[in-house]
């Protein structure tokens, strides 16, 4: 099995794309590559300066986060597997604080949101977007702000020396997040699983949302997800993103075709297999 493995995150150290990543290739040793964007994640697959990428599609809070769909259209990359990562965030601080010493707090804009409840009790709190949950933490360490707070994993306070003012603030206490494992188009082999992302784009008349969706009821398949994105430069035009599930290998395969003669556009993002939600 490979060793060292370059897997490209969005985020630093410890951040919940980390924890996904070591959890994901648990049994290999891996070389994380932090990256500020999403897109720079993608990137760094198309480039090959990464041998995969983690990149976080879907909260159980918030929803799916659609820009990421588009990255996986326009880039040479695939889906090769799935991690859902149960998220428990935590408020950082220099040791020695209380919540009401506290006047600003940052974090992933994401992380924020899952925290909204907790963040309402503490009106005082300017609440500051940043790139990362674990780079807010990582520099209140290093730049030894006081009366400023982070919201990261408990390993982010392992590991930038912050102390957990206070645990487990997230809406609710059932919240994860699903990651997709990438890799580049030549990587993918021959994408065996029983889960499949695609979009596909239909006509712009009356039932043909429904008459599409037959192909994949009419071949056993299972939706899990479907979200409409609106199509830029084509008003009330829309691309459809899905997934779906089967028993049968053969199933999916008879779908694809029938789905490619139905549809203006149909595109498989990757092939891969389902994992277990935590619950």
């Amino acid at each position: 099995m490979n060793k060292n493995l370059r897997v490209a995150i969005q985020g630093g150290i410890a951040s919940f794309h980390d924890l996904a990543a070591r959890q994901y290739f648990y049994d290999q040793t891996i070389i994380p590559l932090a990256c500020k964007t999403f897109k720079q994640v993608v990137m760094a697959v198309e480039q090959e300066t990464a041998d995969y990428g983690i990149m976080a599609i879907e909260n159980s809070l918030v929803g799916s986060i659609l820009p990421n769909y588009s990255l996986l259209q326009c880039f040479p990359v695939s889906i090769v597997g799935e991690y859902y990562l149960p998220i428990h965030h935590q408020l950082l601080a220099l040791p020695g604080q209380q919540v009401t010493d506290l006047r600003m707090v940052r974090s992933h804009p994401m992380a924020l949101q899952q925290c909204s409840d907790f963040l309402e009790r503490y009106p005082q709190l300017q609440q500051v977007e940043w790139d990362d949950t674990a780079e807010s933490a990582r520099e209140i360490a290093e730049k030894k702000e006081e009366g400023i707070a982070a919201i990261a994993s408990d390993l982010a306070a392992k590991t930038y020396h912050l102390e957990i003012l206070a645990a487990n603030i997230e809406n609710l206490a059932i919240n994860y997040t699903r990651f997709f494992i990438l890799a580049h188009n030549k990587k993918k082999g021959s994408q065996t699983g029983n889960k499949a992302s695609v979009i596909f784009q239909l006509r712009h008349e009356v039932g043909a949302l429904a008459d599409g969706l037959q192909v994949f009821k009419k071949n056993q398949l299972n939706l899990t997800l479907i979200q409409s994105v609106p199509i830029p430069g084509k008003p009330n035009e829309y691309r459809f993103q899905i997934d779906v599930e089967w028993q049968d290998n053969s199933n999916f395969q008879q779908a694809v075709i029938q789905a490619k003669r139905k549809m203006l556009e149909f595109q498989i993002l990757g092939v891969y297999q389902k994992a277990q939600i935590p619950l």
